[in-house]
């Protein structure tokens, strides 16, 4: 536990003299261009308890099944939500891993370059530690994540079958029921969000230059006039409508072949992480994204409420207040998002509120 203590994400010297370090942990943040999450974010800013959380996620497992219709319905919703707990502490701790490696790269030392000097003993860098910190404590979490999926799954149907006999009906017919009053309580969980989005929360500020439909112009791309007579090559624009369609349609594809998985900090071109899979539709379009969830946030040009989402936006899940990111998805139009889940759930296309609301960011980014 005490690497968990002193896990450290390694940041920039300009990083530690922002007011990052000023940000409260309780103040919400105003998402303009110039105060949001930074690519590269302090551990105060983290999770630094992600083993305690999924232990405690996991500790839900043992509860004894109740003897009451009412009280066995509760404590399966209390396993629901401990479930979406545990994938979000097992999607932070690898988004974590995911900074601390780009820290790392970005801060190497090649110790070729400093061999015979008093400095060569330095080229093992605190970056590099860090990175070697988190990705211990990710391999950790995601051991105990395939865990308390396990465990917690089993304790959900131990108590559905507790519910079934005690309301004297067929496990099938409770697994039913609970389905419908679980996507009954998201749905409510959902409008209370976009309600919330709407009425409660700071007006973003964008840069109406790029609002609404600005054009992206491919490199090699290019078509014919005349001026004065003469033929001359002019690039050829391709709307952003466009490009957003190419990523939506990329994004569903492979949502929809089995053959395409998640992986912890993969990229492709077979296997995905959340912000891999969201930079790879977003490439097919032409349009080039950070490689991290809070580093495709804070890139954003404009910032919408999600109340006001389009198709082609990113939705965002943050565990701090958006402070960091540690999921992203692809809305895809019809209450829907295209995103990389887990290694069980991998890559689908779900609802919005498909783990319920509660780490939802009330932004969304659109490019």
């Amino acid at each position: 536990m005490s690497v968990l203590r002193h896990l450290v994400i390694a940041t920039s010297t300009a990083l530690v003299a922002s007011t990052v370090l000023a940000t409260g942990a309780s103040a919400a943040p105003v998402p303009t261009n110039s105060d949001i999450p930074s690519e590269t974010v302090l551990a105060a800013e983290l999770n630094p308890n992600l083993i305690q959380d999924i232990t405690k996620s996991m500790a839900v497992a043992a509860i004894a099944p109740a003897t009451t219709a009412k009280s066995l319905e509760s404590q399966i919703f209390q396993v629901d939500a401990a479930l979406q707990d545990a994938e979000a502490v097992a999607l932070e701790a690898a988004e974590n891993l995911v900074v601390a490696e780009e820290s790392a790269t970005a801060q190497k030392i090649s110790p070729t370059s400093l061999s015979g000097t008093s400095l060569a003993k330095f080229s093992f860098t605190a970056a590099e530690r860090d990175r070697q910190q988190s990705a211990a404590i990710s391999a950790n979490v995601q051991s105990l994540y395939a865990k308390a999926e396990t465990e917690l799954s089993a304790k959900r149907e131990e108590l559905i079958r507790a519910s079934a006999k005690v309301g004297n009906t067929t496990v099938k017919a409770e697994t039913a029921r609970l389905q419908k009053l679980t996507e009954s309580r998201e749905e409510a969980e959902l409008m209370a969000a976009l309600q919330d989005s709407e009425q409660n929360v700071e007006a973003p500020i964008n840069d109406p230059a790029l609002d609404p439909e600005f054009a992206t112009v491919p490199s090699g791309a290019f078509g014919t006039a005349s001026i004065s007579g003469a033929a001359v090559q002019l690039p050829t624009a391709i709307s952003r409508a466009k490009r957003i369609d190419n990523s939506v349609k990329w994004a569903k594809k492979i949502a929809s072949n089995n053959k395409y998985k998640y992986r912890y900090g993969a990229t492709g071109p077979r296997y995905f992480d959340c912000s891999g899979y969201t930079g790879k539709a977003f490439a097919a379009g032409g349009k080039k994204l950070k490689r991290t969830s809070s580093a495709q946030y804070k890139a954003a040009p404009k910032k919408v409420k999600l109340s006001k989402l389009k198709k082609g936006d990113l939705v965002f899940w943050s565990s701090n207040r958006g402070r960091s990111f540690y999921h992203v998805a692809l809305y895809i139009g019809g209450g829907k998002i295209a995103h990389a889940r887990n290694p069980k759930a991998g890559i689908s296309v779900t609802k919005l509120n498909y783990a319920g609301m509660r780490n939802i960011y009330k932004y969304a980014g659109r490019y």
